[in-house]
């Protein structure tokens, strides 16, 4: 259906103010398929756009735009159509947009917001960034236990038009302290006349507000829950945290490590300018050059070694680069699993054990290969034997490195995708090298008279 509408047709429509065929998008398309064609526009076209549908059926479109453009389309609007804006947005949406302005931008927009909202934008913002409290959204349904099934579903329907989700709806005392929830379902299939408390599930199961939001997101996936409950410190409820934003949080999270393993900074886009690209990543790359600095000053030890038996030089990359790649192996594995809570910090052993055993066997059986690869192509034992001796011992160090350096970074607190493929592949490289090198010194006369 998208294909149907095309970006110069959409900018002939809010050129001309045809306001009936912009509304058309909202019959034909949904609003995330609506807002791809609005993230082509210029900020001042999508703003256009909403002054002429008007603010309330725009806002379904606008909330799934790039936060970039949002906070572009906000200053080219009026200053009455901004305050509209935000105060129709969802709370979790709103406070995200707001702590994504700069200081200044901020201050003017809070000053359109009225008091109450205002507050609760800033009482959103002020929570850690990765924390629970940061991703909640204020607008959730509740419910008193003392209330009787026939009132509270007339509670919901007043409740549902402004709420994110009522699909279960959370049960509170008079000291707002969350002591249950109980399903649509069940409500609507209980008998009128009892009361909430008798059907409610007092198994309920909610977050602090100051914990970690990847742990949040691992439990609502354990329990394949749609929302979950966020309380205080004195177990009082302050808002919830809905699936859809668990999975952006885990889109990120996983773009992040891809990002990092990759040792990008996750700042950087496709299409961000060529200085930003370039500041973003030389950083890294600089990193980088020191580490193949040491991998080439281990290979200068061993000059004379090379120079006197010069088939060294085309076989010793292929024992660093096997080791590389069997180290980032090791290295994906790790990360995920500690991306997944699947193995903790401390009492790893087994885990260092594993990939130690997973480098030997393979090293053993890649490094039988090569060897027979390099006897039938030089016709020497010496070297074959070098080889098996060299790949096996490196695709160990693989190994045990590969799941060493994220547990370590786990430990100081870092992410552990963090750089890890630049440690890795140094002490694979170098670890390759003085091996190999290091065992044809030791074999040179060996090897010559081969």
């Amino acid at each position: 259906m998208a294909e149907r509408y095309e970006i110069n047709r959409l900018r002939e429509w809010i050129t001309l103010g045809d306001r009936d065929a912009l509304l058309q998008i909202f019959t034909d398309l949904h609003p995330a398929d609506s807002a791809e064609l609005l993230a082509g526009l210029s900020p001042q076209e999508v703003a256009k756009f909403i002054e002429l549908v008007g603010v309330a059926d725009a806002l379904t479109v606008f909330e799934f735009v790039p936060f970039e453009i949002q906070k572009e389309t906000l200053l080219q609007l009026p200053r009455s159509t901004v305050a509209e804006l935000i105060s129709l947005m969802s709370p979790d949406d709103r406070a995200d947009l707001v702590e994504e302005l700069d200081e200044k931008t901020q201050e003017k927009l809070l000053a359109l917001i009225i008091k109450a909202e205002r507050q609760n934008i800033l009482k959103l913002i002020t929570y850690p960034e990765d924390s629970a409290g940061a991703y909640m959204t204020t607008d959730y349904a509740l419910l008193r236990p003392d209330a009787t099934i026939r009132a509270a579903l007339d509670q919901l329907r007043f409740q549902a038009t402004t709420k994110e989700t009522i699909y279960y709806v959370y049960v509170v005392d008079q000291a707002r302290r969350l002591i249950g929830f109980v399903s649509l379902r069940d409500l609507i299939m209980a008998r009128p006349d009892i009361q909430v408390r008798d059907i409610m599930n007092r198994n309920v199961i909610s977050v602090r507000f100051d914990e970690d939001i990847e742990d949040v997101a691992k439990e609502m996936s354990h329990y394949d829950f749609l929302a979950m409950p966020v309380v205080d410190a004195d177990d009082r409820l302050i808002g919830i945290i809905t699936y859809d934003d668990v999975f952006d949080i885990m889109n990120e999270e996983a773009t992040e490590d891809m990002y990092l393993l990759a040792n990008l900074d996750t700042d950087e886009k496709v299409f961000s300018p060529l200085p930003r690209s370039v500041k973003l990543r030389v950083p890294w790359l600089l990193v980088n050059l020191c580490t193949a600095l040491v991998a080439s000053y281990t290979v200068s030890l061993f000059s004379e070694t090379i120079s006197s038996f010069v088939v060294l030089a085309s076989l010793m990359p292929i024992v660093a680069g096997i080791g590389g790649n069997a180290g980032t192996q090791s290295l994906t594995v790790v990360v995920r699993a500690l991306a997944l809570g699947e193995i903790k910090v401390e009492g790893n052993w087994p885990v260092l054990l594993k990939q130690v055993g997973v480098g030997l066997f393979s090293g053993l059986i890649c490094g039988l290969v090569l060897a027979a690869i390099a006897y039938y192509w030089h016709k020497n034992l010496w070297l074959s034997v070098i080889l098996w001796m060299a790949m096996t011992s490196n695709l160990i160090i693989a190994g045990l490195v590969g799941s060493m350096v994220p547990i370590a970074l786990r430990k100081l607190k870092l992410d552990p995708a963090l750089g890890s493929s630049i440690f890795v592949t140094m002490a694979t490289d170098t670890g390759g090298f003085f091996i190999f090198l290091g065992l044809s010194t030791l074999l040179l006369h060996h090897l010559v008279g081969g």
